[in-house]
């Protein structure tokens, strides 16, 4: 098939961008003598770090008194390292990490990040950047990280191999498990999903009990502690991912062994027709299947919900380390990252999703990335609600039962019922040393 030729974007057409500003202008040669800045960021692909390259030294050529060293690591080694090196004082002083309290909040609490109210007033940064996004990095009334990456959470259909085999996107789950049976018999793992250390679980059951709740009590009960976690809906949501379609074959059975990049591989190479995950993945899917038509829609239907529902969230930002000797450069630094020229930049060639400001007369996207662009830009839409990506917004003692929990299931060691219980007891246990009244 020949490859798609990119689409040019509106001005109108990036999501959440509603009433911003630019910035003021970076200052060169802010001090004398020349500042290290430590930088660690996730940025591990090629494309994405070749970007990320290009974008800090254009930064260190415009404040030559400024070094910035560079370290990419991957998601999985952020979460298992930062909290040590922050606090040894041996880390960065820049981190690109997860934002939610159960990952950022847990540096914030630990005192290991700064505070950015005051380089935000300084710098308009909540004028530029989309409210509800400054909200996710807020942590405790503060503000403390810049997030350049707004996810919408779904499944991935090669839509080229699909016609090829004379098979449909599906549906509703029912559709899903026939077509799994389908895609079996014809020499295909079905769903590109992989589950080692755990955490790409957590997409599946947001998709899932976002879907049974609705969004609006997924809120209730993630802002307003409203709710329990092992209601008979989330029981059902966590069965039809964990069970049903664990038992009809939709996945391997290796799953709790395989990486994140093992599963991508698998849709990569045409071994699998669908991939349920996030929009973080489309840079790489159009790099590495140029000649297949590849579409992105909400997870399948489940019977007895509220209807299909797209998840989505803040995924990644950037945060100043409290142990940093350069707060000031590290500040002119964010600065620059959200830029109207450099956001550009991050749209255009590393394909993210950015929830600030920028010119998009002349940025160019796939028509995969245009797609999710245009469903994102619904979310400012009279009546429109979008799901909670579970993780991000949950503790990590939560996020720990979610690991253990559904690995076990995977494995077949237990059961919705249980895992349900687990979830909600590790909630409650995080209520309570918070001080808060449980429901």
């Amino acid at each position: 098939m020949v490859r798609s030729r990119p689409v040019v974007l509106s001005v109108a057409l990036v999501v959440l961008l509603i009433g911003l500003a630019t910035g003021p202008m970076l200052n060169s040669a802010h001090a004398q003598g020349t500042v290290e800045l430590r930088v660690w960021d996730q940025f591990t692909t090629p494309t994405d770090s070749d970007v990320a390259d290009q974008i800090y030294a254009a930064f260190t050529e415009k404040n030559p008194n400024i070094k910035i060293t560079r370290e990419a690591v991957s998601s999985d080694q952020m979460r298992q390292t930062i909290n040590t090196a922050v606090s040894s004082g041996t880390g960065p002083d820049i981190i690109f990490y997860d934002a939610g309290p159960g990952y950022a909040g847990v540096l914030a609490n630990a005192g290991l990040l700064l505070p950015l109210d005051d380089y935000a007033a300084q710098y308009g940064w909540t004028e530029r950047i989309a409210a509800p996004s400054i909200e996710a990095t807020t942590i405790g009334g503060k503000l403390f990280g810049l997030p350049l990456q707004v996810d919408l959470i779904g499944m991935y259909y090669n839509k080229t191999l699909l016609d090829k085999e004379g098979l449909t996107v599906p549906t509703t789950v029912d559709e899903l498990i026939t077509f799994c049976g389908q895609a079996k018999e014809k020499g295909y793992t079905p769903i590109a999903f992989a589950n080692n250390p755990g955490w790409e679980a957590f997409h599946q059951f947001s998709m899932a009990s976002n879907q049974m709740i609705g969004p609006a009590a997924m809120r209730q009960l993630l802002f307003d502690h409203q709710g329990d976690w092992n209601r008979p809906e989330i029981v059902t949501a966590i069965k039809t991912f964990f069970v049903d379609m664990r038992d009809a074959g939709c996945f391997t059975e290796d799953a709790n062994a395989l990486t994140y990049d093992d599963g991508n591989s698998l849709f990569f190479s045409g071994q699998s027709l669908l991939h349920t995950t996030g929009s973080w993945l489309v840079g790489d899917i159009v790099e590495n299947m140029p000649d297949q038509e590849v579409g992105f829609v909400q997870f399948p239907e489940i019977t007895g919900g509220q209807g299909q529902a797209w998840v989505s969230g803040v995924g990644s930002a950037y945060y100043i380390t409290s142990k940093t000797e350069h707060p000031t450069e590290a500040a002119m630094l964010l600065d620059y990252l959200f830029s109207p020229e450099v956001v550009a930049r991050w749209v255009g060639e590393a394909q993210f999703f950015v929830p600030a400001q920028f010119d998009t007369a002349s940025v160019e996207v796939a028509p995969l990335a245009k797609s999710i662009l245009d469903v994102l830009q619904t979310a400012t839409a009279p009546g429109t609600q979008f799901g909670y990506n579970v993780d991000v917004l949950t503790p990590p003692q939560f996020n720990d039962a979610m690991t253990n929990g559904f690995q076990a299931m995977l494995a077949g060691d237990k059961t919705a019922v249980q895992q349900a219980a687990d979830l909600q007891a590790a909630w409650d246990d995080w209520l309570q040393g918070q001080g808060t009244p449980q429901p």
